[in-house]
């Protein structure tokens, strides 16, 4: 079984048998910690006082044992050293480590936090965008060690792994306390269709790169904003960074637990984390499938998440989608989107009809947690390629429109024509965007992809859809303070089916 509910998982965890490792907590016998939607906790959680524990006590290691890796700032570098960027050396992939790595990086920073204040059951929770309006919960304000305006943690590093300039960011939240990610023009990212859209992508690198570049990245710029830490490198210095991050990837978990395959890949990361105890640890990429084996789960209304789906139950899931994709238009020339301005591409495409209405199946978790196989209309995806995005773009959300030539920053989210949004989580970096943008300034820009496909479906059921063209609205919307200069440029659009 992939998620079990309450009382079958209380039975039967002690049975679960977890393949040995480096990690104590899935030695054989032993029950996995269990990760909560931290949405839904009381502010009096032993959470909350336990994570403030830990955090001071990082901070408290930075001054008394500098070199010791497990201390607060030690901690963030490791992000800022070796998070995996798409598009730069030596990640010349679709980040397609990104899930890989950071789901090492959380478990042993959790490690870490638990033999700090003596605990060995702490668990970090996920911070769910998806519930009540997105926002960051209270006790990340209310409690000073949770809060990074108390802390006022300095960035000020440089690595090439990030980029030639140094990162110069501050203890500050662009989200005010009680407001949320979900809110307003910037938070298309975050709803129900728009992780339901990337849930049903059956390739990985389609299923990473949205992942990534969607509610991933707009999430850091707009917790961050243009000056704080979580829009660059150092996000790790703030600390519900990680709780982001647990959401992250408790999303791929739950791809996984329906049918879907992560690669192994064949990156190996030895040497960039610590243990508990602060001495190096074992990492790969191939050691990262099955979230099992490093002793954790998710707890999730339809029940936990406790690996992947088995081999044999994958196997067992009759009409396994198909991978690759059908290339059904492109347009070039260059264009520049300036803030709050609209950008408008049109693209002459064939067999736009034909590919959407017909049917593709997906995998996707049942009412009580079991694989299914769903079908639904082809999945229609819009790629911008060649974009190269400068420094004075760290903030920007940019939302994308299908025939909406009035689309503008205020159009919102819940409008039929928007088709979804992406942000610039390191932008500048090697005149690159980093985080989801592949190629790089090395290689002529970044690409960025938006699903499009429920815009293209509610125009077809208004009978507004043509079968050999269509024209996006593109619409960077920035952080308060920044001005038309935080655009950026691209190379032209690409539509094709999954």
């Amino acid at each position: 079984m992939l998620m079990i509910d309450r009382r079958q998982f209380v039975v039967g965890a002690g049975t679960l048998v977890a393949a040995p490792f480096v990690m104590r907590r899935a030695a054989l016998g032993q029950t996995p910690l269990i990760r909560r939607d931290v949405m839904a906790m009381s502010a009096d959680d032993p959470f909350f006082s336990d994570y403030a524990d830990a955090v001071a006590a990082m901070h408290e290691l930075q001054t008394s044992s500098p070199s010791d890796g497990r201390n607060w700032r030690a901690q963030a570098l490791i992000h800022l050293n070796h998070c995996p960027h798409s598009g730069a050396p030596p990640y010349p992939d679709v980040a397609m480590d990104f899930v890989h790595w950071h789901r090492w990086y959380i478990r042993y920073y959790e490690e870490i936090c638990g033999v700090l204040i003596g605990k060995s059951d702490f668990a970090l929770p996920y911070w769910n965008w998806q519930a009540e309006i997105g926002q960051v919960p209270n006790p990340f304000y209310d409690v000073d060690r949770l809060n990074v305006v108390f802390w006022n943690d300095p960035s000020d590093a440089q690595s090439d792994n990030w980029g030639p300039e140094e990162v110069v960011t501050t203890g500050v939240r662009a989200l005010a306390e009680g407001s949320g990610v979900q809110q307003g023009p910037r938070g298309g990212a975050f709803t129900d269709q728009n992780i339901n859209s990337i849930l049903a992508q059956t390739d990985f690198t389609n299923f990473t790169h949205l992942l990534e570049t969607s509610p991933h990245n707009n999430a850091h710029v707009i917790v961050g904003g243009s000056q704080g830490h979580m829009g660059d490198g150092m996000s790790p210095l703030d600390p519900i960074f990680w709780l982001h991050h647990c959401n992250v990837d408790r999303l791929a978990a739950q791809w996984q637990a329906a049918g879907n395959t992560m690669p192994p890949l064949d990156y190996d990361f030895s040497g960039q984390f610590v243990n508990g105890e602060g001495q190096p640890a074992p990492a790969s990429s191939a050691t990262a499938l099955d979230i099992s084996a490093l002793g954790y789960a998710y707890e999730t209304p339809t029940g936990i998440i406790t690996g992947p789906a088995s081999s044999a139950v994958a196997m067992s899931l009759f009409a396994a989608p198909a991978t690759g994709s059908q290339p059904l238009g492109a347009a070039a020339g260059g264009f520049r989107a300036a803030a709050n301005q609209t950008t408008a591409v049109s693209v002459d495409t064939r067999g736009l009809g034909q590919a959407l209405f017909s049917p593709r199946s997906f995998r996707l978790l049942g009412a009580s947690g079991e694989p299914r196989i769903g079908t639904e209309p082809g999945r229609i995806l819009a790629r911008l390629t060649g974009v190269t995005v400068p420094a004075e773009a760290r903030g920007l959300v940019v939302n994308v429109f299908v025939n909406l030539p009035e689309a503008g920053p205020e159009t919102p989210v819940t409008d039929p024509h928007f088709a979804g949004s992406f942000g610039f989580f390191m932008a500048g970096v090697m005149d690159h965007s980093g985080h989801g943008g592949t190629g790089g300034g090395m290689a002529g820009g970044s690409t960025y992809p938006v699903d499009i496909t429920d815009a293209v479906l509610s125009l077809a059921r208004l009978g507004r859809l043509t079968d050999d063209a269509l024209t996006l609205q593109v619409v960077p919307i920035p952080t308060s303070g920044q001005t038309a200069d935080s655009g950026f440029s691209f190379e032209g659009v690409e539509i094709f089916r999954t």
